[in-house]
């Protein structure tokens, strides 16, 4: 089994890592890597090792899809799975969701995902949970106006959390359920993570439209 620095050396070394210098300017994702104006980007946050991401891309070539995470030696995982299907519309950035109003223009992104983050139960951890405010200010930023926001998670507190958060800050929530049918949400909703694959569980769904939107 591969250690902690040898993930990370793999990672680093690999064309689909974003970090440093090879991070877009704002304004600047499609172009610098090599897509045209227009073309949809889906950013993951919290992407873990990136299997979600990779399905997304193998499912909408037509998509630049980027899987964002803190942890270098996860996103390893990711790269090598791109590089297996020869992807060449997904990349794995290190960094944080902190920094994504300094990453992106405003409305750059056209889809953005959160499967399963840390619900970071305590109160006094509160600011960390990938819907307070702080981060759904950040959101409104990189979203555009037709953009769509997307929750999964198996924590019932963190679901509820969300919504209430999402519904105070104005977006404009289409469908919130705290057991996702099989009928129900886009199908990338019900793709098995190996997180869920790992735990079960019941899946606690939200999907946002961003609040400028007119649909």
């Amino acid at each position: 089994m591969l250690g902690k620095q040898e993930k990370k050396r793999r990672y680093l070394s690999s064309p689909y890592a974003l970090y440093g210098e090879r991070v877009p300017s704002a304004g600047q994702w499609r172009s610098q890597l090599g897509f045209q104006p227009g073309v949809p980007l889906l950013l993951e946050i919290g992407c873990g090792k990136g299997d979600f991401a990779v399905y997304v891309a193998e499912r909408y070539p037509h998509f630049l899809v980027v899987g964002l995470d803190r942890r270098a030696d996860r996103l390893a995982a990711g790269c090598h799975w791109a590089s297996e299907k020869n992807l060449k519309n997904v990349f794995f950035w290190h960094g944080d969701a902190l920094t994504l109003e300094a990453h992106f223009s405003p409305g750059e992104v056209y889809e953005l995902w959160l499967n399963y983050p840390d619900p970071y139960p305590k109160r006094r951890h509160e600011k960390h949970r990938l819907t307070h405010p702080r981060f759904l200010r950040l959101y409104y930023h990189v979203l555009a106006p037709t953009g769509r926001l997307h929750l999964r998670t198996d924590d019932e507190a963190l679901y509820q959390y969300s919504l209430e958060q999402l519904q105070t800050a104005g977006w404009k929530v289409v469908l919130a359920t705290p057991d996702l049918l099989p009928q129900e949400g886009p199908e990338e909703a019900h793709f098995e993570t190996e997180f869920r694959r790992r735990k079960g569980g019941t899946i606690h769904y939200i999907q946002a439209h961003h609040p400028l939107t007119t649909e």
